[in-house]
């Protein structure tokens, strides 16, 4: 298990449980108390807990990640909007990964009025999505599945990722930060969206606009290392303020939200 595997189960416990001792750790995860204390150390310092003799408790509120049901009604219309705007910079014929996630599962949807891509993603409910399109090369790697947002992660999915090359990848955030960049709620599915980047020669964001402003536990990219942040007309105000960053902000036409399929 890799040390953000471990550290995202550490947290999930602790959250359930509010204290963890390391001999529990040690035994649920299957590695040693020495390895565990080294985790909790580097938590410790990242501010995310507490040690305490024998173990470690809670010390802030970590937001509960919320599953893919609860938040597939929130803000549907302007998650439609981006997935629309996105739509544009893809063209039949395209190489492209999408990651998990309410606004990446709208722009699968798109994808029916194109022709032959080949898509990788990570979401088995983006594959099932693409599959059931006919119309397209659909790879869906390996990996150990998360129930709440149906995303493969893990050392298996990073190193299938890791065989692949595409030309666009196309990925949400949980928190766009101008100082602490691109974070989500899970240190597992940060990791992938790192490789995913990694593998791509262009990278797109997408993010409503309640995600601006917002720095949540995992980072996995400073916002200069992607070439765009596709958004909704809300955030309209920010697009000076993150030109003078030289980050393109891209704005989802406002007559766009509300679309039918």
């Amino acid at each position: 298990m890799l040390a953000a595997e471990r550290h995202s189960k550490i947290l999930e416990q602790l959250k359930a449980e509010q204290s963890v001792t390391v001999s529990q750790l040690s035994l649920a995860l299957d590695v040693s108390e020495v390895t565990i204390r080294k985790d909790l150390i580097k938590l410790e310092n990242d501010g995310l807990l507490t040690r305490i003799h024998g173990g470690a408790t809670i010390t802030n509120f970590l937001p509960l990640e919320r599953s893919f049901t609860e938040k597939l009604e929130e803000r549907s219309e302007e998650k439609q909007a981006i997935a629309h705007q996105a739509l544009s910079h893809i063209q039949p014929g395209d190489t492209v990964i999408l990651g998990a996630g309410t606004t990446m599962m709208e722009l699968a949807k798109l994808l029916r009025g194109l022709n032959d891509l080949t898509v990788v993603t990570n979401a088995v409910n983006i594959a099932m999505e693409l599959n059931s399109q006919g119309k397209h090369h659909v790879i869906l790697i390996g990996g150990e599945m998360r129930h709440k947002s149906f995303a493969l992660v893990g050392s298996v999915a990073a190193d299938n990722l890791r065989g692949l090359s595409v030309f666009k990848c196309f990925i949400g955030a949980d928190g766009v930060h101008p100082e602490n960049g691109l974070t989500t709620l899970n240190l597992a599915e940060a990791q992938i969206n790192q490789v995913m980047m990694e593998r791509a020669r262009k990278v797109y964001v997408l993010a409503d606009h309640s995600k601006f402003g917002e720095t949540h536990l995992a980072k996995f990219a400073g916002l200069s290392e992607v070439d765009r942040i596709i958004t909704d007309a809300a955030a309209q105000h920010l697009v000076g303020k993150y030109a003078e960053l030289g980050i393109n902000l891209e704005l989802a036409s406002s007559s766009l939200q509300g679309v039918t399929r």
